[in-house]
Order: C-alpha cells, then structure tokens, then sequence
C-alpha cells in the first residue's frame, strides 16, 4: 500500500531557469564587475573554475552558492538568491496535483540541488506546506547526486519498505532506473508527448490514475 509519494524538484514541479540564471549568468557579471573584465571574458573563467572544481578537484559541495562565494571572494550570497527568487517557476501542472495528492499521500522531496537552493524555491510559491519531509543529496547525504544508498536510506529515515513509497522525477537513469534498482516503482516524467513506455508519464496529473 503506497503512503509517501516522492518528488524529484528540478524539472519535475519547477523548470530550470532559477538554476540557470545564477550559475550561467549571474555569478559571471559579479566575476566580472569585481575583477573589472568583460561578462565574456567572466563566463570563460568562471565556467573553467566550475569544470575544474566538479572534475579536477572533485569538489563534493561544489553545487553549494556558499562555497563559491568564498571561492570567488564575493559578498553575501543570501541577497543573490532573494533577488532570484522571482525566476522560480512551478509547471502548470505542479500545484493542482500536489493539492489532490496531499491529501491520500505524505510527499516528499528528493533532489539533487543544494540546500539552500532548495529552500529558496520552495518559500517561492508556497511549496514546503505540501512536503512532510525534503531531502538534499549533497546537504543531507554528501553526494552529488542520488544513489540506489541515499532510496536505501531514506526509506530507513521513514521506517517504511520499498512497496510503499513511489517516486517520480524527469532524470530517467536519477529517477526512474536507481529508484527501480532497489525496488521502488517508479514514473518517468516526460513531458514532451514523443516517448511512450509503460513507466513513463507526460504530466503529474497522471497520477491520480497510476496509483
């Protein structure tokens, strides 16, 4: 019997633009303006430092704003993300099912984005109130991304088996395969229509008829 209902964040309940925006453009023009270069110029370096941080150093937090405003020797990280908050935007879909589905299901969230980031999305359109229980892979697992161990653990963490939680999330290796791996069901969030397969879904609102 299915009790928790779990939720990939990023391009499942809300698109990528706030993700995109810091890190692709935002964080570049403060490169910029206090290294007095072009934002080109700032893109190339920055876009270097991210690479060889992931790659080279192997840097675990590496997707925390935190680290890289020490990093960069930049200011208050916090006044970024406030500022940012208004490019977080929920799927059409987002809020209607998680109305209906709180109300059969305990939901939760399992992502791949930091903390800090997941926070300020959530207070953006008035998400966390949905949500018993939010999991980050690198803040609350120290990994970059989710494992078949981190659904091992979390499924400890609820004191609940494999048949009565479901995932769903747009990743389909992060989201469908590794939850599948140990046992999870599973959806494929596409929602572009051209693929079809029996664990795919091409909206949340499919839901009320999966479970």
């Amino acid at each position: 019997m299915i009790k928790y209902i779990s939720f990939d964040l990023d391009g499942t309940l809300a698109d990528e633009t706030f993700d995109s925006l810091i890190w692709n453009e935002e964080i570049p023009k403060l490169f910029a303006k206090k290294n007095k270069v072009s934002l080109e110029e700032a893109k190339t370096r920055v876009y270097a430092e991210y690479y060889k941080a992931l790659y080279i150093e192997k840097i675990r937090n590496w997707t925390d704003i935190y680290y890289w405003f020490k990093r960069f020797n930049f200011k208050d990280w916090k006044v970024l993300l406030q500022d940012m908050k208004k490019h977080v935007f929920l799927y059409s879909d987002t809020i209607e099912s998680l109305q209906y589905l709180s109300k059969k299901y305990r939901l939760i969230i399992i992502s791949n984005s930091e903390e800090k980031f997941l926070n300020i999305k959530l207070e953006a359109e008035g998400l966390k109130k949905y949500f018993d229980k939010i999991y980050s892979a690198p803040t609350n697992f120290n990994i970059s991304k989710k494992n078949a161990g981190l659904f091992l653990e979390v499924l400890k963490k609820l004191k609940i088996n494999k048949e009565e939680v479901i995932h769903i999330g747009d990743d389909h290796y992060l989201d469908y395969e590794v939850p599948s791996s140990v046992g999870i069901k599973s959806f494929h969030l596409v929602r572009s229509k051209n693929l079809k397969q029996k664990h795919t879904i091409h909206s949340l609102l499919e839901l009320k008829n999966k479970l």
